[in-house]
């Protein structure tokens, strides 16, 4: 079984299963569990706030969604910076961010210093953490990037289950000024001694990528590529009508998701659960997702990821009704466990879709612009609920535009050409020389990913 999974692991270093590639994988995850846990838990957050201050639900989802908006609209940012400084000396940046967004947080007195501290502070953290981290890890893996990426997008999960769980009792046993005081330090330290191991490249640590065979080409890390072939590669993804869907795609996804996983908890409240049984239901919805999480990204390497991605968005899309109903614990739960099933494939296959469509080319550019449209989506679902129970007293509304959005997300997938042939085959040649040719199959490309049709 392992040998079908890491077809190519025995030809590595000398040994079969371990590679320093894993290493950056764990890293990876690591430093984004500490920006995924806290926003996974703002949920908990916003009662506190409300019977602290007085501030409605709306004021205070509003700095959920700003968060998201600078996250997205400093992500380009991120991707030049990477590119320019590297990868472990951008996510080192994020780190003085969360440090002063954390202790920021713990100290606000008014609406508007949510804003600066966590929404600004925060975002920008989040968006030096996450657009480096993504790109380097897919340097590192010549092929098997599915499980690459699997392995990521499962640890990247477990953020969510952990950090609802220990933000929740904290703010209860402490007080939510507490709680952020002890997740800043503690994040900043686990980052700071993370980062002490991270290398950008394969080249930087004096090896080669995951699934690297005699003959193959050396990849090129973003921030060692010329800026002149770098910058006509990108001029040239954004001619494709793939890169720009991809980001709607994005968006709509994480719209549909962001309404559920802002409002679940104080809508579980609502119907009558206990916080800490409303919190557990969030847990359990991130906890189940750490299946797809992973298993989605190595299939998608395998068969094609357009079919999975598409099937994924119908699930998120259609189980977000479930919830028209729910009355009980047990109702919740059921929902939680079905959504979450398409829920963890919704943004795990981004990295893979990337590679079968342009090859070993840096993925900062894509993943930098598709994040984007991701955090705008986030931005947008996070204030749709509680606007829209403030307005109607209900989150039936909620519901619904949850499940439009999934639903024009898989709408927007079955407009994607078919991830058999690389549409820019030769993107590291010098500018004249730059094919587009989306006729090359990807089978006799050099990207070494084993992407089906679909």
């Amino acid at each position: 079984m392992l040998s079908q999974l890491f077809p190519y692991s025995a030809r590595i270093a000398g040994s079969k299963y371990y590679h320093y590639a894993w290493l950056i994988v764990m890293i990876a995850a690591v430093v984004e569990m500490v920006g995924a846990g806290l926003r996974a838990a703002f949920g908990v957050f916003i009662d506190p706030l409300v019977q602290e201050h007085g501030w409605s639900n709306s004021s205070i989802a509003i700095a959920y969604a700003l968060s998201f908006i600078v996250t997205g609209f400093f992500s380009p940012v991120s991707d030049r910076l990477a590119g320019r400084f590297g990868a472990r000396k951008t996510m080192l940046l994020g780190a003085g961010f969360f440090f002063v967004g954390m202790l920021g947080t713990a100290a606000i007195s008014s609406i508007w210093h949510l804003y600066l501290a966590y929404s600004l502070a925060l975002g920008i953290a989040q968006s030096l953490f996450l657009i480096p981290a993504l790109p380097a890890v897919t340097i590192w893996f010549k092929r098997s990037l599915g499980i690459g990426t699997g392995v990521l997008w499962i640890s990247w999960g477990l953020g969510p289950v952990a950090g609802v769980q220990i933000m929740s009792a904290l703010i209860n046993s402490y007080g939510w000024s507490t709680a952020f005081v002890t997740g800043g330090f503690a994040g900043t330290g686990v980052i700071l001694f993370t980062m002490m191991f991270f290398r950008n490249s394969p080249a930087d640590a004096g090896k080669k990528p995951f699934g690297w065979q005699e003959g193959d080409l050396d990849t090129i890390s973003a921030e060692k590529a010329s800026p002149i072939i770098r910058g006509k590669y990108v001029h040239h993804i954004r001619a494709t009508n793939s890169f720009w869907n991809l980001i709607n795609i994005h968006f709509l996804g994480c719209v549909g998701h962001a309404v559920i996983l802002v409002m679940i908890v104080p809508m579980g409240i609502h119907k009558g659960l206990d916080a800490n049984v409303a919190a557990g239901v969030l847990s359990t919805l991130a906890g189940v997702s750490l299946l797809t999480r992973f298993m989605l990204p190595i299939i998608s390497d395998r068969i094609g990821s357009k079919p999975i991605m598409f099937v994924s968005y119908l699930l998120q899309g259609f189980t977000v009704l479930l919830l028209l109903g729910a009355d009980s614990t047990l109702a919740f739960y059921v929902f939680a466990v079905a959504f979450a099933i398409g829920y963890g494939g919704e943004g795990t296959i981004f990295p893979v879709i990337n590679r079968q469509y342009y090859g070993q080319a840096p993925q900062g550019p894509t993943i930098g612009w598709q994040l984007f449209g991701a955090n705008l989506g986030m931005a947008l679902g996070g204030v749709l609920g509680a606007f829209s129970f403030d307005l109607t007293g209900s989150y039936t509304t909620a519901i619904w535009l949850s499940a439009a959005f999934s639903i024009a997300g898989a709408l927007s997938i079955a407009l994607l050409q078919p991830t058999r042939r690389l549409l820019i085959p030769d993107w590291d040649k010098e500018p004249d020389n730059m094919r587009i040719v989306p006729e090359v199959p990807m089978e006799s490309a050099a990207a070494g990913t084993a992407a089906g049709g679909d």
